[in-house]
């Protein structure tokens, strides 16, 4: 399942009668937005229901021994017996607390002997002794034993106690996202254009394009005295591996060694056409970023549409969805050449 179904068909289960009591277990390859996804179903969970900061508990039991869930023993005042102390997560989460979220990260990480503890939080909400709100609403994650990333099996009576719902990356899901969260513009155009490369997991590899990966290579800096790129695709190769950082640093020079297009504005029907593919790529979304440029004119607008009427029809299409998720200039895109342009996007291209 996608990124966007995930949410909104979990945020819809969760908001019928007795709807906190399934627990969705998310399942998918390492890096490829598990955590992300629960905790923007969370966030809105959150909004919907006016939860508490501290209402709001990430637990990752394969980091963690049962005594973290049961509690620590200590001498009742009467002497006569034990009772125990819950952690303050837990206690976080007790019944009388009103509406509250459980994170549960990385379950299937979790040893045998902790994923009998999280058999009761799950489906008694128990936490050893501690009665867990009855408002309780709990999402898991984990990967799946066949990546080799460290997964074990869930034991059957753990399985049957979750909705089991696997992960799907989608490019335009990771795109939305990723212009959610301001991740570098280049990169997004880069995947777009190089769609497979978005999660290419192989557990042979040290080293992996994935979503979570190209998130920290957005974060690169420049360096200074790098002029070459070296030190730029050394720092992403230990992000994604050398192959698609190699592809990735590529594009980024081309990209930002294109020119303003001014002769272009001037002469739009004669503008050479790169035939080069990723030079022309990197041309068409550059020319979808000047579009959505506040000092714009409309006049530089049609120029800029005139000359991509004469790409390939798939890459009109990716222009002009391009356009429209952008910041959006209306009285840019409804100019006649515009729609000229949008009709390939129309007619499913």
């Amino acid at each position: 399942m996608r990124f966007s179904d995930l949410k909104s068909t979990i945020l819809a289960q969760f908001l019928v009668p007795k709807g906190n009591t399934v627990v969705p277990f998310i399942e998918g390859k390492p890096g490829g937005g598990k955590s992300a996804c629960a905790r923007e179903i969370a966030q809105a969970l959150q909004e919907k229901m006016k939860i508490k900061d501290e209402q709001i508990v990430e637990f990752n039991p394969s980091l963690r021994d049962p005594v973290d869930v049961l509690g620590i023993p200590f001498k009742h005042v009467s002497g006569t017996h034990n009772e125990w102390l819950p952690p303050a997560e837990f206690y976080n989460l007790r019944m009388g607390v009103g509406p509250a979220i459980l994170i549960i990260e990385e379950l299937s990480d979790a040893q045998m002997s902790m994923q009998n503890p999280m058999c009761r939080i799950i489906l008694d909400r128990f936490a050893g002794s501690l009665q867990l709100t009855d408002q309780l609403f709990i999402i898991a994650t984990g990967n799946r034993v066949e990546d080799r990333s460290g997964a074990n099996r869930l034991s059957t009576k753990l399985g049957n106690r979750l909705r089991c719902l696997p992960f799907e990356e989608d490019l335009d899901d990771w795109v939305a996202w990723a212009k959610r969260s301001k991740i570098n513009d280049v990169l997004i155009k880069f995947l777009q254009f190089q769609p497979n490369l978005l999660s290419d997991f192989d557990p042979k590899r040290k080293t992996n394009p994935t979503p979570r990966a190209w998130e920290k290579v957005s974060y690169i800096p420049e360096f200074e005295n790098d002029k070459d790129g070296l030190l730029f695709y050394q720092h992403a190769a230990g992000d994604v591996g050398e192959g698609a950082a190699t592809a990735y640093c590529g594009f980024r020079k081309i990209y930002l060694s294109l020119p303003d297009f001014t002769e272009l504005m001037k002469a739009p029907k004669t503008y050479k056409v790169p035939t080069d593919q990723s030079v022309l790529w990197a041309t068409v979304m550059k020319l979808t970023t000047i579009v959505a440029e506040k000092k714009t004119t409309q006049k530089q607008a049609n120029a800029i549409f005139e000359y991509l009427l004469r790409v390939a029809p798939e890459m009109q299409a990716m222009a002009v969805r391009e356009i429209m998720s952008g910041a959006g200039k209306l009285k840019l895109m409804s100019s006649d050449l515009f729609l000229k342009l949008s009709a390939n996007l129309s007619a499913g291209l």
